[in-house]
């Protein structure tokens, strides 16, 4: 077995294992800062589901995208694409995008994720902003 093989099957075991403990009742254990990601693949037309770190600032989410250069599930943010956010039960239904350098929005969501996690976005990195419509009453 090949080691890129090896290492897909062992993040994709891990993701799962994560995922699988988000939509438990022990995503308390979990970082709080942790979050599951749903989104339809634009190509493919595949339900995809993938843990994520994320900060939030109201009713928008931002998720760094670290080494995004080796992956492409960001890529279907590159136009305005629906997506979920989950915690346990929580779900929140909204609009995800990639949000680059100098756009509108961009300092905002660096700063929202900063304060968060004391990370600020490197050059290979992206943003995607997900506004989200609140949780029903």
């Amino acid at each position: 077995m090949d080691t890129a093989t090896g290492t897909r099957r062992r993040r994709s075991f891990g993701n799962r294992w994560v995922l699988a403990m988000l939509r438990s009742p022990l995503h308390r254990l979990l970082d709080p800062g942790l979050r599951e990601l749903r989104y339809r693949g634009h190509r493919s037309g595949r339900r995809i589901a993938l843990p994520v770190m994320y900060a939030q600032s109201g009713d928008r989410f931002v998720v760094l995208v670290g080494n995004a250069p080796a992956k492409t599930w960001w890529r279907n943010f590159g136009t305005p694409a629906p997506v979920e956010v989950r915690r346990g039960r929580r779900v929140r239904r909204g609009t995800g995008r990639v949000v680059r350098r100098g756009e509108d929005g961009y300092a905002e969501a660096v700063r929202v994720y900063a304060a968060r996690h004391a990370l600020v976005p490197q050059a290979d990195e992206r943003l995607i902003v997900i506004d989200t419509t609140p949780p029903a009453a």
